[in-house]
């Protein structure tokens, strides 16, 4: 049973946008990011972001714009992602009466990739797919267990305002999502990977955004890559983690889509891509091109 899902509807004369949401997240990370939570729903989606701005997101711009939208909560937001595949097929079947002018994607990380595979067999063919921070070519994290163990003792010297109970229980969340199944299912070779045979679909624009700052830690702890480069060999730390070449958890190369029409890169981080002003126009701008 999916558990959430949220349609709008807007102009007719537009496209369907579908929203597709990450690894370990819901829907909330697109219609209402102020309640989205991380980590197994313990930690606010905010504590990876800078700043105190409104959360707002390309849901809302789009919305404003009189697209129709919709999006859902995936039953099993870490699991393999052949579930969260059917379950989009099923939203869209449920839906089908909205998608006369097409439909856009639109998708961030692993959620690109489940649209990805989706769209081997779509029940159309699409407008437009929009992919943001998506592993395309996989991502090391699965390997991190090796990198963020180390870092606890830093951590208990470095942090303040937080317990050494709040920082055991945060790094086993971190260390039990970095063991999950599905996160797995993203390293580079992978059974997913050897079977993705989706291509690109003549008359669909296909569009990649990447992020280079890859400091996801810095609003509650000491820089993460700076706390990486006092316990990792600098050549053994993952391109994910390296200023200009990764959001913190997709590297920009990753982040490209093999396919694309055009690819931009961003300096942002792995969560602030969904809200940074400069992406979100870039998503507008395309999304609007894609409906002509």
């Amino acid at each position: 049973m999916i558990p959430e899902i949220i349609f709008h509807k807007g102009d007719n004369s537009r496209p369907l946008a579908v929203f597709v949401h990450g690894m370990g997240m819901n829907m909330k990370a697109w219609t209402d990011p102020e309640k989205a939570k991380i980590l197994g729903g313990r930690y606010p989606l905010r504590i990876l972001l800078y700043g105190n701005n409104a959360l707002i997101t390309p849901f809302e711009d789009l919305k404003d714009l009189g697209f129709s939208l919709l999006a859902w909560t995936q039953s099993r937001p870490v699991g393999p992602m052949e579930t969260a595949v059917k379950e989009l097929g099923d939203v869209l079947q449920e839906h089908r009466a909205y998608t006369g002018n097409g439909v856009i994607f639109i998708c961030h990380s692993r959620g690109g990739l489940i649209t990805r595979k989706y769209l081997e067999d779509p029940l159309g063919p699409p407008r437009g797919l929009i992919t943001l921070a998506t592993p395309h070519l996989g991502t090391s994290m699965a390997r991190w267990p090796v990198f963020i163990s180390p870092l606890t003792s830093l951590v208990y010297q470095l942090s303040k305002g937080l317990s050494r109970r709040e920082i055991d229980t945060a790094f086993q969340r971190i260390l039990g999502f970095l063991s999950s199944s599905g996160l797995r299912e993203l390293l580079p070779g992978s059974d997913f990977f050897s079977t993705l045979r989706d291509t690109k679909q003549e008359g669909a624009r296909y569009i990649s955004v990447g992020g280079t700052n890859p400091d996801l830690a810095k609003p509650v702890l000491p820089g993460l890559p700076d706390l990486l480069a006092k316990v990792v060999p600098g050549r053994l730390i993952p391109e994910e983690m390296r200023e200009g070449l990764g959001d913190g958890l997709v590297t920009a190369a990753s982040a490209r889509l093999p396919y694309a029409d055009e690819h931009r890169d961003f300096p942002v981080n792995h969560a602030a891509i969904l809200f940074d002003r400069a992406v979100r126009d870039f998503i507008v701008e395309s999304a609007l091109g894609m409906q002509e």
